[in-house]
């Protein structure tokens, strides 16, 4: 919900009448019934209101607001996880675009809603609209995890597609671009895996061993560092089979396989599950 009350106060502290502050973006009117009746203006007009104020629009929303709608996207990020997409669609649904305020809030419902569409609707060039909107967004050069989610985004639709050189492009294009990522909280450490395990999975499928093996052991550090069991089991028998199809010791691959087993029991991944015991 939006403080009116902090918005007032805002340009009082700055000094604007509300003629001043409305010039050139909306009537006097319409500010005035904002302020005095609750009427909230258009996204755009409020936008363009609190540019002029030197603000974000998250300033001026009551704390509650922005942190269910987070925690809702966090939610839908361990959804993602274990491939529940019909879970993530319940709990995008609930979601009003137009309401979204905080930039990264924009970013991270766009990715996720380009997710969806390529693997529960299979709408594979909806999803590149998804991801392409979030490279298209100057915000992203601001928070590079989207910027790197929606080249992981692409390169999954084109793979897909069988089309791997269009896919490798994208993701050689993240392996320069993959250096100095912040990670200040567990969704984007969790969102860093996803890219970093996706990307040894296709240059595994490709071949490429060097490069599947750098990016999953980079993975399993940071699992190991972070305490951090998702992403894990997969990371793990991505290095079996790497090291099965370099020829490496059965005993190296044998302890990948049930290293990666026990870490999918305990997050009760029983399709991974299977697929390591035809393995061992």
């Amino acid at each position: 919900m939006i403080n009116i009350n902090k918005f007032v106060s805002i340009r009082k502290k700055l000094g604007l009448s509300q003629t001043e502050l409305c010039n050139g973006i909306c009537t006097q009117s319409t500010l005035s019934k904002f302020e005095n009746n609750g009427r909230i203006p258009s996204l755009k007009i409020l936008n363009s209101l609190c540019d002029r104020m030197n603000i974000n629009l998250a300033d001026i929303m009551d704390v509650d607001s922005n942190k269910k709608t987070s925690h809702k996207l966090f939610e839908a990020d361990f959804a993602v996880i274990q491939l529940d997409f019909p879970k993530v669609a319940q709990i995008l649904s609930s979601i009003n675009r137009d309401e979204l305020v905080r930039q990264e809030d924009v970013l991270h419902y766009y990715y996720l809603r380009g997710l969806l569409a390529l693997n529960l609707d299979h709408a594979k060039t909806d999803a590149l609209y998804y991801f392409n909107s979030i490279l298209d967004a100057n915000l992203s050069k601001r928070n590079k995890i989207y910027y790197l989610l929606a080249l992981k985004g692409c390169s999954q639709v084109y793979d897909l597609q069988d089309d791997v050189h269009k896919a490798r492009h994208y993701y050689d294009i993240i392996l320069s671009s993959i250096s100095n990522v912040p990670l200040e909280d567990e969704d984007s450490l969790l969102q860093f895996l996803s890219i970093l395990c996706n990307g040894g999975e296709f240059y595994g499928r490709n071949e490429d061993y060097e490069q599947s093996d750098k990016l999953l052991n980079m993975g399993y550090d940071l699992c190991k560092k972070r305490h951090v069991i998702y992403f894990a089991a997969r990371i793990l028998y991505q290095l079996a089979q790497n090291n099965i199809a370099q020829h490496g010791s059965s005993q190296k691959t044998a302890q990948y396989l049930n290293d990666s087993a026990a870490l999918a029991r305990l997050n009760n991944n029983h399709v991974l599950l299977e697929k390591i015991n035809k393995l061992l």
